[in-house]
């Protein structure tokens, strides 16, 4: 029986698309309730709207046929809603026992599962190792194989993008490099970009992460140590991790060229807003991890795995980007990435804040984090900066890697 105030869920993600000409939505479920993508006209996407649990089934009819002046038939409703209850996009019990079952099948594996694997990137061992080894290539923009540096530099953080392997794998490649060619570490701590809303700000994880390549352990004395410190409970939105992309990517990276470094994966995410008003809990938490690092600054290095601006209609724009556009936001990001590269953690937040981060930067959640847990002063280089365009409109992402060495010994 159909709900008669239905209501969809939150974490789905309305992504604008062509279809010859024909303009559609595609809806997904960023929590990974439902595995299926629903390809859904503009009259079936108004309705979506309406789904907010106070609209009634007549009043949805109501509100269609002023929109449309057609009729929406009751049945053809509550066939679009059946849809949508069969891949658990309502907030209805029937998902709320879906995601339940997903969790606690999720807390009781002993490791992360490698999510993408055979999607963005290969599955097959030797495949993989082809693939990544190969954005080493100057051919394809890398920076060309890591050398042994007779006097290597203390590297304090690393920024990598978490753009699918295939649009910015060389911009992987010069972050890597780096890492390599920096003295020895032995312990990463992954800061992931949430792209989900975690009622927490962050969510840890102990799990060890398998790769194709192998597995990635989890350094449990420092999340041990990190986990006492903070006043919050880090693992209550352990759940995230499941799915989620942007650590994923970099363990790969380094299962293949450090396999024995041990990483401690920490998603995190807020906005300008929580950072504006100087949230205590988010704090709180930055605190411990400063204090954290700061036990061994030596061995252990914060990487955040971040992506930059996200501009056009896929991303809510009422324009099509064109040359101008990517040149104006390649100048914006360069001043951005400036204030990064020097570790200044409130003047990065001042710039952000200002503007409303309208840009949307989905990586302003780590790179605060890690500007604010680095253990002394940087000196900051760019390794790299590109962009790539994700659809038919022209809409586009711009990514970079960075290397912040300790000043001290630089």
């Amino acid at each position: 029986m159909t709900a008669e105030l239905p209501k969809i869920r939150s974490h789905l993600e309305a992504i604008p698309v062509s279809d010859q000409g024909n303009m559609q939505v595609a809806l997904r479920d960023l929590e990974g309730l439902s595995s299926q993508t629903l390809i859904l006209s503009p009259q079936a996407y108004f309705i979506l709207t309406l789904l907010d649990g106070s609209h009634s089934i007549t009043d949805i009819q109501a509100a269609y046929m002023r929109r449309f002046g057609d009729l929406l038939f009751r049945e053809a409703l509550e066939g679009l809603l059946r849809t949508l209850d069969d891949n658990f996009m309502l907030d209805n019990d029937r998902s709320r026992r879906q995601k339940e079952q997903l969790i606690n099948e999720f807390r009781q594996q002993s490791t992360r599962a490698p999510y993408h694997a055979g999607l963005t990137y290969e599955n097959d061992p030797e495949k993989l190792r082809s693939q990544l080894l190969a954005y080493f290539s100057p051919e394809n923009g890398g920076p060309g194989f890591p050398e042994p540096a007779h006097l290597k530099r203390p590297l304090r953080a690393l920024v990598a993008p978490h753009i699918d392997l295939r649009a910015g794998g060389p911009c992987f490649a010069h972050a890597y490099k780096a890492l390599l060619e920096a003295q020895p570490i032995g312990t990463c701590v992954i800061l992931g970009t949430g792209h989900e809303p975690l009622p927490h700000y962050f969510a840890l994880s102990r799990k060890d992460f398998d790769t194709p390549l192998g597995r990635v352990a989890a350094d449990q004395e420092f999340i041990d140590e990190f986990s006492h410190r903070s006043p919050v409970d880090l693992f209550a939105d352990e759940f995230a991790h499941r799915r989620e992309h942007t650590i994923e990517f970099q363990v790969v990276f380094l299962r293949l060229l450090l396999p024995d470094v041990k990483i401690v994966p920490l998603l995190c995410s807020f906005g300008v807003e929580e950072i504006g008003e100087e949230k205590e809990e988010i704090l709180q938490v930055v605190d411990a991890l400063r204090q954290t690092v700061a036990l061994d600054p030596e061995g252990t290095c914060l990487l955040a795995s971040v992506d930059l601006a996200h501009i056009g209609p896929r991303y809510g724009d009422n324009f099509r980007p064109h040359a101008g556009t990517i040149q104006h936001h390649q100048q914006e990001d360069q001043h951005l990435l400036e204030i990064l590269l020097t570790g200044n953690a409130h003047e990065f937040a001042r710039v952000l804040i200002q503007d409303g981060n309208r840009r949307r930067i989905c990586g302003l959640p780590p790179l605060y984090t890690l500007l604010k847990a680095l253990p002394g002063r940087v000196d900051g280089k760019l390794l790299y900066y590109g962009h790539t365009q994700v659809d038919q409109h022209n809409s586009f992402v711009t990514f970079a890697s960075a290397a912040l060495y300790s000043q001290e010994q630089s």
